[in-house]
């Protein structure tokens, strides 16, 4: 009798991976829901659009791009954590999935447990940008003007607890400088803000202040990654003017609800992987500011889990606390 147990259970596993497998070949069904946690003509949203608008073609179902941007992106990404109909999806950033674990105690979802991994797409370097008048042409001259001026200098950030927001306090803690902390919910805004003379500084994505930049109300300063960025090469990075091993990288990286099947993910992997390898796909990006990454679920998912840890660690240091 025991034999036949084992063998209705090793039946019934086959059966339900042969359905799995099945499910993943027909899937989808239905639209295709990619969900934005930011503001439409944020960075996010533009690699989003270009990516959405190859991946329809390619599953043969119409995609979709809402934003649901707010409370640094936690709203949208907890909407996607909740999500059940196995068509939503989230292109993530650093904010919501890495930063706010640490940030937020009462965080109405867990990213580890309630999203998955499906695969790192873009990484955009934060730049460092001021306003032209400020009157300053390296971070060493920012660093030495704000010394002069404490508390005198606005920066603002695209959010309580985002990147750009990290990066400064980052930048902050390693020159022992205050500069005011002014957030806004997203980078159309505070770049806006920045145009505007509101603040005088802004850690953002390249794509939020190259407007800004052509019109000569904004210079730019340094970028944030560790290395140069190939979307602009002749920007050096803080860890060159001064501040070594200095990195605040953003990435945009596609998860979905840990419910979504694994070989749904997977062929979800496989053909976002496809898009990013586009030579079309990747110049489009880089004149955005972003350069395509692509790889494993794996790959991605090693990433959400040192960098959990290490901003853990920066936030415990600075102190800093949501609004």
């Amino acid at each position: 009798m025991l034999r036949s147990i084992r063998l209705a259970l090793v039946s019934s596993l086959v059966a339900l991976s042969a359905m799995s497998v099945h499910a993943a070949d027909t899937w989808p069904t239905q639209t295709v829901r990619l969900v934005v946690p930011t503001p439409a003509g944020s960075s996010v949203d533009i690699v989003a659009r270009v990516v959405a608008e190859k991946l329809g073609g390619m599953l043969g179902q119409t995609v979709i791009v809402d934003n649901k941007g707010g409370a640094g992106g936690t709203i949208g990404a907890d909407a996607v954590a909740k999500a059940r109909d196995g068509h939503t999806f989230l292109l993530a950033y650093n904010g919501p999935v890495t930063v706010a674990p640490a940030m937020f105690p009462k965080l109405p979802y867990n990213p580890q447990r309630d999203l998955a991994p499906v695969i790192l797409a873009v990484t955009q370097p934060n730049v460092l940008a001021v306003r032209t008048d400020l009157k300053v042409n390296s971070v060493k001259e920012l660093i030495a003007l704000a010394k002069t001026r404490p508390g005198k200098i606005d920066y603002a950030s695209v959010g309580n607890g985002s990147l750009s927001h990290l990066a400064m306090e980052m930048l902050k803690m390693k020159s022992d400088t205050f500069l005011l902390h002014i957030p806004f919910n997203g980078g159309p805004a505070a770049s806006l803000a920045l145009g505007r003379g509101d603040v005088q500084v802004l850690f953002a994505a390249l794509s939020n202040v190259q407007a800004l930049v052509k019109d000569g109300r904004v210079k730019l300063l340094a970028v944030s990654n560790a290395k140069r960025s190939a979307a602009v090469p002749e920007l050096p990075t803080i860890a060159e003017q001064g501040f070594p091993g200095f990195d605040a990288t953003t990435w945009n990286g596609f998860m979905a609800p840990a419910s979504t099947p694994k070989e749904v993910v997977v062929r979800l992997n496989k053909a976002i992987d496809q898009i990013l390898a586009m030579p079309e796909v990747k110049q489009k990006l880089l004149v955005a500011g972003a350069e395509t990454a692509g790889g494993s679920v794996e790959q991605f998912g090693a990433l959400l889990k040192s960098e959990t840890a290490a901003w853990a660690a920066v936030i415990e240091r600075t102190g800093i606390k949501p609004d």
